[in-house]
Parts: structure tokens; sequence; C-alpha cells
């Protein structure tokens, strides 16, 4: 998925319109999440600083095993393991 020209990370939508990004080591997770809500400002119509979350948007970090593809849930923050950063981007007005 290509962030910008600059960058390109892994990652992709589903078919419900989220977006979700990866970080495989686990240490830019920051990264990756300012990466999303840029994706959904843009979605949006909006400037990053205008999202509003909860509003705009809901997300949420997981732990992703990127050898398996698989989740074991609501990330802990546990050294050398990925992330899953899933953002879910609300309908204009708030729908």
């Amino acid at each position: 998925m290509s962030i910008n020209a600059m960058e390109r990370t892994q990652g992709g939508t589903c078919v419900c319109g989220a977006v979700y990004l990866v970080d495989p080591t686990g240490k830019n997770v920051g990264t990756v999440m300012v990466q999303a809500l840029g994706i959904a400002a843009e979605m949006l119509g909006k400037d990053l600083n205008e999202l509003t979350p909860g509003q705009d948007y809901e997300d949420v970090v997981l732990s992703y095993d990127w050898r398996t593809h698989r989740s074991s849930g609501i990330s802990s923050h546990a050294v050398g393991s990925g992330s899953l950063y899933i953002i879910q981007v609300k309908k204009r007005g708030g729908s």
C-alpha cells in the first residue's frame, strides 16, 4: 500500500472500508498510526488535526505475527511482536 510517494508499507483495505497497516517489528506502530490517520483524513476531506476519535474513526492495535498472518488480539506491545493497526473511517455526516 502506498502511503505517499516516499513510503510504502504492508497493508490494504477491507471490504467493510477499514484500512489496515502492518508493522512487522512492532517498533514503528506510532509511524504506522500517523500514516493511517493521514489516509483517514484524506478519505474524509479533512486535515489530520481536524480528526476526532469516535466521531471520524474507530481504531485498534492488534498483536500480529507476519509469518503466520495471525493475530492474538489486542496488542500488549510485547517486544519482538508485530502490530496490526486497523482504522475504520466513519462516513461523512457521522454515520
